[in-house]
């Protein structure tokens, strides 16, 4: 009992000079980051789970046991070990500066780490995961980077999810650039679409994605290629397979936009509007229409709607009457057997108000147009606007 008081004192000057571990950097900004070490920190669902306190105040406090890059430090614990966190690394002091080399896009872009792999601290849909921060308090848009992202087929592929977003590109703009050529740090979209204006390129939406040229469906905007659907339909008939008379344009039944964002393209309306432009208006009776609730079109010239005068003629001997005129026949438009392109639909055999003459007959007056069988051999003098007759 002698040393009692002496043991006494001692305990009580060590307790006045003991200190916190805590307290070893001045610089530490948060001084209780290291009770986050108790039994349950690798639990998620333990309010003393590691990333918790991550979330709330930041990486920059474990790197003083476990070194900038977190891989070991003092602590000899690594935090990126391929069980835990492999990219964990990139979480550097300029993480969120566009200007510095550790921002987190240069990652990213460089492939250092994909996509996916910052799912496993942020979460599937990049939302904060257990208890990371979220990705989207920045980038809106980011969810749709998942697995599939770049297959057509899969249910993440990112034209679906663009097209949930009535075709608004403006997200990708945030990372991917203006031009979508990577931004500051991102991949470039335009590796993989190649053709003039990158994504907004019109066969990117319909048409071949692989041919610029092709820009009419089959393929229609939702990928159908179904004749029956109405935003497939006869394009293919009148814009590529046209047997019977020249190529029709775009421009001849829609207002072709000048570019994605161009008024009335992308808009509250579900389908394309048809208007039909007065192609050979002096050969029209009235104007042409397209009903949408009946998928026909009516009053078009090519389709019969025309009225040539005896009057005016200098084959009058042809006529029978004032008028010769056509069928104006009202085509189905999503209707491609071939039946509405057969000879005599549009107009009798002969025409009302011509002379009377056999089929066969036909390619003597009008000759290089038809021949003795009535085929049209040569489409761009059919349906053109002029009678040519004698060859000219």
């Amino acid at each position: 009992m002698k040393y009692s008081k002496f043991y006494f004192t001692l305990i009580f000057v060590l307790g006045l000079i003991s200190f916190s571990c805590s307290d070893l950097n001045d610089d530490i900004t948060t001084p209780d980051v290291i009770n986050v070490h108790a039994i349950t920190l690798y639990n998620p669902i333990s309010p003393d789970f590691h990333g918790m306190t991550v979330k709330k105040k930041g990486l920059e406090s474990c790197k003083q046991c476990h070194a900038a890059k977190f891989d070991g430090g003092t602590s000899n614990k690594s935090c990126a070990t391929t069980n835990c966190h492999p990219y964990i690394a990139v979480h550097q002091a300029g993480i969120n500066n566009l200007t510095s080399p550790d921002f987190h896009g240069n990652f990213i872009a460089t492939k250092k780490i994909l996509m996916k792999e910052c799912n496993y601290c942020h979460g599937d849909n990049f939302a904060g995961g257990v208890a990371s921060p979220a990705c989207t308090n920045c980038h809106s848009r980011i969810s749709t980077h998942k697995d599939g992202i770049i297959d057509p087929a899969s249910s993440n592929f990112h034209g679906k999810f663009i097209a949930s977003l009535n075709w608004d590109m403006s997200k990708c703009t945030e990372c991917h650039g203006n031009n979508y050529a990577g931004g500051v740090a991102s991949p470039s979209c335009n590796k993989c679409h190649t053709n003039t204006g990158g994504p907004e390129a019109c066969n990117t939406c319909h048409g071949d994605f692989n041919n610029p040229s092709l820009i009419a469906p089959p393929v229609d905007r939702n990928r159908k290629t179904d004749v029956t659907l109405a935003s497939v339909g006869a394009h293919s008939s009148h814009l590529i397979n046209l047997k019977i008379g020249p190529v029709v344009k775009c421009s001849d039944c829609h207002v072709v936009p000048t570019a994605l964002n161009s008024p009335g393209h992308i808009d509250a309306t579900p389908k394309a509007e048809v208007v039909l432009t007065a192609k050979y208006s002096d050969y029209q009776v009235s104007t042409g229409l397209y009903d949408p609730s009946t998928i026909k079109c009516s009053n078009t010239y090519c389709h019969g709607n025309f009225s040539f005068s005896k009057a005016t003629s200098q084959w009058a001997f042809a006529y029978t009457s004032d008028q010769i005129v056509g069928e104006n026949f009202q085509p189905t438009w999503n209707k491609v057997d071939g039946s509405q392109s057969a000879c005599g639909t549009c107009h009798g055999l002969p025409p009302q108000g011509h002379m009377e003459a056999e089929l066969k007959g036909c390619g003597t007056c009008h000759t290089g147009v038809v021949d003795d069988h009535g085929k049209i051999i040569d489409k761009t003098k059919h349906m053109n606007g002029k009678i040519d007759v004698f060859g000219n």
